[in-house]
């Protein structure tokens, strides 16, 4: 999978340092199918408000938001992870043959982030990380809606933060 990281055009409290950017391509390439895009938005409190108002009917900010373009795909979530299936067959819509497919997006609230604290990592540019994870495997299918989901994409987590972790110590 391809990562494709947008800057939005607003005022960041935090912007990724080149080496951070680098780590995240290669964990993105790492996990999913290889002619897939995952876009990852970093952008602030309104944008990520009126997208959970809009879609998700919750009128509040949040800290990430996954739209994933595939339907269909949740039973086969492992294998899209281990880059064992192929997006095509789950696309939402059309595409020119030969292109790599956005598989999804995310949207992730850099200051909601930074204000509420590192709760699920020890570092900012971890926790921020954890935040492309935790989308990354919504696009793919997983989801904790039940103890069984829940404990399935909290390993995924783990694996995919042990090989950034790993990637970290190397340089």
């Amino acid at each position: 999978m391809k990562l494709e990281l947008v800057l939005d055009e607003v005022d960041l409290p935090w912007s990724p340092a080149p080496d951070w950017v680098a780590r995240l391509e290669r964990l993105v390439t790492s996990a999913g199918p290889a002619e897939a895009v995952l876009q990852v938005v970093l952008t602030d409190d309104g944008t990520l408000h009126r997208h959970n108002r809009d879609f998700r009917e919750v009128d509040e900010p949040t800290d990430v938001l996954s739209f994933s373009y595939l339907e269909g795909h949740e039973d086969h979530r492992a294998a899209l992870l281990g880059g064992d299936a192929e997006v095509e067959p789950f696309l939402t819509d059309p595409h020119p043959p030969g292109e790599d497919v956005v598989a999804g997006q995310l949207l992730v609230s850099v200051p909601y982030v930074l204000r509420r604290g590192n709760v699920h990592q020890d570092s900012t540019e971890a926790e921020m990380t954890f935040m492309a994870v935790h989308g990354l495997l919504h696009v793919l299918g997983f989801d904790h809606y039940d103890d069984e989901g829940l404990a399935e994409m909290q390993n995924a987590e783990r694996e995919l933060m042990g090989r950034w972790s790993a990637a970290e110590r190397e340089e």
